[in-house]
């Protein structure tokens, strides 16, 4: 969840990316549509490596990092990164507050837009989600078949706490990201969106309207879609009804 920095956070995030954090990782500023690149990328291969913001341990600054461009696997969508936010949650990484492989690459707020697909992905994965889909996606990444994703309860997915948040991984127990200049294996937190290109399980992908800017947008698979839930279900709040949020912070405000 995403939720108020204090100001010992803020001055991690002034030293643990520059610009690149500051910008929220933020590759354009416009919703405009990037489909004739994309598409371009799809047939010529797009390029063989990428950028990404690595945690190596707390109390060190995160470092910019070339990787090998991440390949998705069936089910799985390569995405370009437009823009993702800091969690509070992140920092909690950063900080050591949270135990977490690491080498790894932090960033679960995303916006972006589709590249490619993992070979043998479902047709109607790729209808769905084609290339050149304007996307945001959730911090919380379903498999949809354990037995919580089957009662529709995807926030207690087995699969992704087993083997995102134990091991840094996805769901066939590896990571999609590894360094250029020594195939290092990277961790992966959520998709570890701070990098100009992720790899995302489709179960956690929805299509972001074009009228929607990337920036602004990239909080509603973590603090909006937190906040709803908690009134819309646990709550079962209705147009209408009166509230008190107590504690307002990331999610209270949203």
């Amino acid at each position: 969840m995403a939720m108020s920095a204090s100001s010992s956070s803020h001055a991690l995030l002034r030293r643990i990316g520059g610009a690149l954090l500051r910008r929220s990782f933020s590759a354009s500023a416009s919703a405009g549509s990037d489909s004739a690149a994309a598409a371009g990328y799809h047939v010529a291969g797009g390029p063989s490596y990428m950028r990404g913001a690595v945690f190596w341990e707390p109390g060190r600054p995160l470092t910019l990092e070339e990787f090998q461009m991440p390949r998705p696997k069936a089910g799985e969508l390569l995405i370009k990164t437009k823009a993702c936010g800091v969690c509070h949650s992140d920092l909690h990484v950063m900080k050591g507050e949270i135990p977490f492989s690491s080498p790894c690459v932090v960033g679960h707020e995303i916006t972006g837009e589709v590249v490619d697909h993992g070979t043998h992905t479902p047709i109607e994965i790729i209808n769905r989600l084609p290339i050149g889909s304007h996307v945001v996606g959730a911090f919380i990444m379903p498999c949809g078949n354990c037995f919580y994703c089957v009662k529709g309860q995807e926030d207690l997915c087995e699969s992704f706490f087993a083997y995102n948040r134990a091991k840094g991984t996805l769901y066939d127990g590896e990571t999609r990201l590894f360094l250029r200049s020594n195939g290092k294996p990277v961790y992966m937190y959520s998709m570890g969106g701070l990098a100009e290109y992720c790899v995302v399980p489709a179960n956690a992908l929805a299509v972001l309207p074009h009228s929607l800017p990337y920036t602004e947008s990239a909080i509603l698979g973590c603090a909006v879609f937190t906040a709803y839930g908690a009134l819309r279900h646990s709550a079962e709040m209705r147009a209408g009804d009166s509230v008190a949020v107590i504690g307002v912070g990331g999610v209270g405000s949203r």
